[in-house]
Parts: C-alpha cells; structure tokens; sequence
C-alpha cells in the first residue's frame, strides 16, 4: 500500500486546501478575530504546492498562475478602493499605506508558493514569485494613479520650499517605494519624478531670476539671494533617497541662476564693482564653469 506521501494529489484536492488557507489569510490580514497559522499549519500548505508542482502529473503552471491571481484580486479588493477619491497629502498616506499592508500579504502567502522560485519560474523565464508584489503592485496601481500622485509629491515640494510646515517623512516614504517599485522590465517611477522635479525647479528659479533682474537688483543683492536659495533647497533636499538627486538639483539651480546669466552677471560685476564685505560671497561662484559644454546636461533638464 503506497503511504500518502506518495499518493499523488489531484488539483481539485490541493487547490481547496490552498484557497482555504488564502481565505484564511485575507481574513487575518483584515484584522478579523482568526488564528494566526502555525509553522506546522504554514508547512501543511507548502507540502501541498511542493507535491502538485513535483509529482507526475506536474501542476506548476496552474500553480503559479493561482498564485498571480491572488495578489490582483488583493489590489482590486482592498487597494484600489481606498485609493479612488484621495488627492494630495490624503493620497500619498494611503500609497505608503497600502502598500505596507499589501506587501505583508503577499509576504505571507508567498511562503507557500516559494518553492516555484526554485525551478519552475527560472526554467520558464517568468517573473520570480518573489518579485511579483512589486510588479503588479506597480502595474495597477503606481501606473493608474501616478500621475496624481506625482502631483501630490511635487505639491508638497513647493509648499516646503515656500515655507509651509510639510510631511517630510512621507514624501520620502513615496520617493522611496518609487524607487523600490523600479526594476527589469518595470516602469522607472523614481527617475520619472526626478525629472519632473527639476523641470518645476527650473521652471521656478527662471521666474525668480527674471523677477530680481527686473528689479534691477545689485551683482551682491542677487547674489546673496542665490546663495540663501542654494543653502536652503541643499538642505530641503535631504530628504531626497537618492543623494545624486541633490547634486542634480543644486546643478540646475546654478545653471539657471547664474551660468544661463554669465554676460550679465559679468556686465554688472564692470560696471559696478562689488563691495569688499561681499567678496568672499563673489569668490565662491567665480570658480563655476561657464562653458557651455560642462552645462549641457543641466540645460536639457531645464528644457522639458
């Protein structure tokens, strides 16, 4: 008499056990009164995927396909909801939110699926299992919404930089499942921000520049103005994950406040002079390259 061990499992026995320990977990994950599953109750269920991708007839591809269709119904169910309606600050908490709780879900049933990234998934060339939250998470969520939610990021930006009291802790969190959300073969949600980013800055600098110029401020009124503007986006920018991000900022920044302005900041420094007190102000920028080669980059950023 063979042992059950390898009595060979059908698909309809191992899928009810499995679609009852997904039931289980959607309702653990809902914060209804269930019992939390063992390690020997989680092991049950890995033994169930384990023989129906492993025995003689091979169920893998059905498997894994269950294991997809389970994280879009978690989006559609319990994500994409509470995300409809929200704008601005509202949104972003229910992003960083959502995807917390979602990717504890997915986390949790995955342990079940895990052995289909072991073999089945490299062998077929498909998306790791494991990777898996990310990707669909981007595609059906950060891909139907992120238009508002850049709008809401870049929104909170200009406030810090007008002085308003903002989240800062939560437009990192964005910034940093943007980044997390990136990969092969996925949408750059990070660098689609960051360009963005610099395209409004340059944009609001340009204005700035155009606003003290006519006001035909002196060589060291503007300059000290350029510097207070330096010190503090250097400053505001630290909440940027990605450091290169301030040094693309501060780049544009100097191209558009003083490199795009070289004759005429040249013009005023003959014409007028500069105060002693304000030399040293001066020498700081004079050491900036105002070839235009060197500004190339910095100029394309301005130009979206």
């Amino acid at each position: 008499m063979k042992s059950e061990m390898n009595t060979p499992l059908t698909l309809e026995e191992g899928l009810k056990k499995i679609e009852d320990a997904i039931a289980r977990k959607k309702l653990i994950y809902d914060a209804q009164c269930v019992t939390p599953f063992t390690t020997a109750e989680n092991m049950l269920i890995y033994d169930c995927v384990y023989k129906l991708c492993t025995q003689k007839r091979n169920y893998s591809e059905h498997i894994y396909e269950k294991y997809v269709s389970y994280l879009e119904e978690r989006i559609m169910e319990k994500v994409i909801p509470r995300l409809l309606g929200k704008h601005g600050v509202a949104l972003l908490k229910e992003v960083t939110q959502s995807w917390s709780e979602f990717k504890a879900f997915a986390d949790s049933i995955y342990k079940f699926f895990e052995f289909l990234d072991r073999s089945y998934a490299p062998r077929k060339g498909l998306l790791l299992l494991a990777d898996a939250p990310k990707h669909y998470y981007g595609n059906q969520v950060c891909e139907r919404l992120y238009g508002k939610i850049q709008e809401a990021a870049i929104s909170l930006i200009i406030e810090d930089r007008e002085g308003k009291d903002i989240d800062r802790n939560l437009l990192n969190a964005v910034l940093c499942l943007f980044i997390g959300l990136g990969g092969k073969g996925t949408t750059n949600y990070y660098e689609k921000f960051e360009q963005i980013m610099l395209a409004e800055t340059a944009a609001y600098y340009s204005e700035l520049s155009m606003e003290w110029w006519f006001w035909r401020d002196s060589l060291t009124s503007y300059l000290r103005k350029v510097d207070w503007c330096l010190v503090q986006e250097e400053a505001r920018a630290e909440v940027y994950p990605c450091k290169t991000t301030k040094t693309k900022l501060l780049e544009v920044m100097k191209y558009i406040l003083l490199e795009r302005n070289a004759k005429r900041w040249a013009q005023k420094q003959k014409a007028n002079g500069v105060a002693a007190v304000d030399q040293e102000l001066l020498s700081k920028y004079a050491s900036l390259s105002l070839d235009i080669g060197s500004s190339a980059s910095v100029a394309t950023a301005t130009d979206h």
